[in-house]
């Protein structure tokens, strides 16, 4: 059998297609905007961050999902944080503080402000 330089591109680029359909989907889906109705969060936020970007925050006692710049990023409660209403993952925390969030993760700190109640 002979390989053709065309047939090998193909496959080449079949493959970057199916390496990169589960990046698009995700980034498209968390887009798209608030969760599911079984995921039973009481509350529903909307901030104006200091680069102008909007954020979307659902929350409960003990979960949150933040939509900020395309992307979903789920939070828990930080139960130890006693004065504070801390949610946290093993990348980032927000803390809330009346009508201001602050996002904070290792290289930066980013906050906003509560701009309606959904």
């Amino acid at each position: 059998m002979v390989r053709t330089a065309q047939s090998s591109f193909k496959k080449v680029r079949l493959w970057a297609l199916a390496l990169a359909a589960p990046l698009f989907f995700s980034a498209n889906s968390a887009h798209s905007g608030p969760s599911p109705w079984w995921e039973h969060y009481e509350l529903k936020q909307t901030y104006r961050c200091a680069d102008s970007s909007e954020l979307l925050l659902e929350r409960n006692d003990s979960q949150a999902s933040m939509y900020h710049r395309g992307y979903k990023t789920n939070l828990f409660r930080d139960q130890k944080a006693f004065a504070l209403t801390r949610y946290a993952n093993e990348r980032l925390s927000v803390v809330l503080s009346g009508d201001e969030l602050t996002i904070e993760d290792l290289l930066s700190k980013t906050r906003c402000h509560r701009t309606e109640q959904v």
